[in-house]
């Protein structure tokens, strides 16, 4: 069960981490990009990583809860 554990929080970790690499190379394109086109770009690609973002942590939550429970279960 550790190991589970473990592996969430990785998880969580290496998603953080890559939603702030993300980022910062989306901000490096807008830098170069005229006033208009840098809006344009910046909005959908923000939309589709909170998209992204949202499956990761319903995924990690689903994870979790399962976590709960096998813990419990092997409690009793």
């Amino acid at each position: 069960m550790p190991l589970l554990r473990i592996i969430l929080v990785v998880a969580a970790g290496l998603g953080a981490v890559g939603q702030f690499l993300q980022e910062r190379r989306r901000l490096e394109v807008v830098k170069r990009l005229p006033g208009r086109e840098a809006r344009d770009y910046y909005e959908a690609t923000r939309e589709r990583s909170e998209r992204f973002m949202i499956v990761v942590t319903a995924l990690l939550v689903v994870a979790a809860v399962g976590s709960i429970v096998v813990t419990l279960a092997r409690g009793r």
